[in-house]
């Protein structure tokens, strides 16, 4: 799933609040009877308060079905009382013509902040522990004005095997928010006869400041990506079956001074679909593990590399808390969609076509290290539990989640599941 690490500092109810669809490419969402999708458009302004920023208002919006029926682009723009700004472009799924297997994303956030904090020194600790490692203080931390920007373009390639081999585009049909049809997987753990598999190429470049701050760790990094993902889920927006592998690699071959890393990383995801009660129109257990590491003598700027908590990976703790060389995590969630059509019958709710209402419990493990060391990243293992309340709404997934851990709370805001 892709990662928007601009987004730091920034309450996600900002994006939340305009973002309908999902980062999946080649693939468009039907209602049952449904042929053909419209063009569809929509803006929402919105307002909340933050620590960080002050006041916040903004508006965000969109359009789907144009040129293509599976492109959707969009934006936000926001500004604070306490001088935050910031915009954010997203063009989603463009299928080349000449090369039909080929998909185009395009991303770009441009921000300015009045507070950003990063567990990071500028000089050593008294105790020696470096800021943002597994043993670091919750206290040790830089908190200072400045910008984060960034641009991504990234290039999937759809593989002519298993459900990719006759349609690029994969179509869904769901009735209710539930898939009825267009399945993309989910049957035999074989790339030839089952799922879509992909080769992903990106080139990325992302800039962070720190005003009044001359560190000597990288803050700025330009480089590529090249990534291999077989999905074997029936439905890549909400996976009731099947599962996910992935490997990637990140590299910059050192564009701005000496500094060159390569970070590589791993991820599996398993879904079991359970039988439902007479309470429940759908029930899934949903496993996820990640394992990643840092191949180079020099590591990518904090925010890029190897890091743990945030929005998808040890929730209960704040944004890039924990960094290191080498990182292991486990997930599991429990996901329950109640038999109840209350919210398909409040009208007022029409306009955001709300679909169906799901609660979600969880628990994570995980852990960041100095090295690859197997022992050692499963000892003294950082940990959470959760519970998230989620809705599927114009064919894309919000949710909030609340986290507990020994060490920090956390409430976030955002959209899709965490995997």
């Amino acid at each position: 799933m892709k990662r928007y690490p601009g987004l730091v500092g920034i309450p996600l109810v900002a994006i939340l609040s305009f973002v309908a669809t999902s980062s999946f490419a080649d693939l468009i969402v039907r209602e049952l009877g449904s042929e053909n999708g419209e063009p569809a458009a929509y803006a929402v302004p919105y307002g909340f308060a933050s620590e960080a920023m002050g006041f916040v208002l903004g508006i965000g919006g969109g359009i789907s079905g144009l040129p293509q029926e599976q492109n959707s682009l969009l934006a936000t723009v926001l500004v604070s009382d306490e001088d935050a700004a910031a915009a954010y472009v997203y063009f989603n799924d463009y299928q080349f013509t000449d090369i039909p297997r080929l998909f185009l994303d395009v991303s770009v956030g441009l921000g300015e902040f009045p507070q950003q904090r990063a567990y990071l020194e500028l000089t050593p600790d008294a105790s020696g522990i470096p800021a943002g490692s597994n043993d670091s203080s919750s206290t040790d931390y830089l908190d200072a004005p400045g910008y984060s920007n960034w641009i991504e373009l990234d290039f999937k390639y759809v593989l002519d095997t298993g459900h990719g081999r006759s349609n690029p585009v994969n179509i869904y049909t769901l009735s209710n928010g539930l898939l009825v049809g267009g399945a993309s997987g989910g049957g035999v753990f074989n790339p030839f006869k089952s799922g879509r598999s992909y080769l992903q190429f990106s080139l990325f470049h992302q800039d962070r400041d720190y005003d009044d701050v001359d560190p000597e760790f990288p803050l700025k990094t330009s480089g590529i990506g090249l990534s291999l993902r077989y999905d074997n889920t029936d439905f890549q927006i909400n996976p009731s079956t099947g599962s996910v592998i992935q490997l990637g690699v990140k590299h910059d071959r050192g564009f701005y001074g000496d500094n060159r890393w390569t970070v590589g990383e791993i991820e599996f995801d398993h879904y079991f679909k359970l039988s439902n009660t007479g309470y429940t129109e759908q029930r899934v257990i949903a496993l996820n593990a990640w394992a990643a590491h840092t191949f180079s003598d020099d590591r990518p700027p904090h925010y890029l590399g190897v890091t743990l908590g945030g929005l998808y990976r040890l929730r209960a703790y704040p944004i890039e808390r924990f960094h290191d060389n080498s990182a292991i995590y486990y997930s599991a969630e429990y996901r329950v969609i109640p038999k109840s059509n209350l919210l398909r019958k409040l009208a007022f709710l029409d306009i955001a076509n709300l679909q169906w209402w799901e609660i979600a419990t969880f628990i994570e493990i995980g852990r960041v290290a100095p090295n690859w060391d197997f022992d050692e990243l499963h000892h003294s293992m950082k940990s959470d539990i959760g519970l998230s309340l989620r809705i599927m709404a114009n064919n894309d997934i919000g949710r909030l989640d609340l986290v507990w851990s020994e060490d920090d709370t956390a409430a976030w805001l955002m959209y899709g599941h965490p995997f």
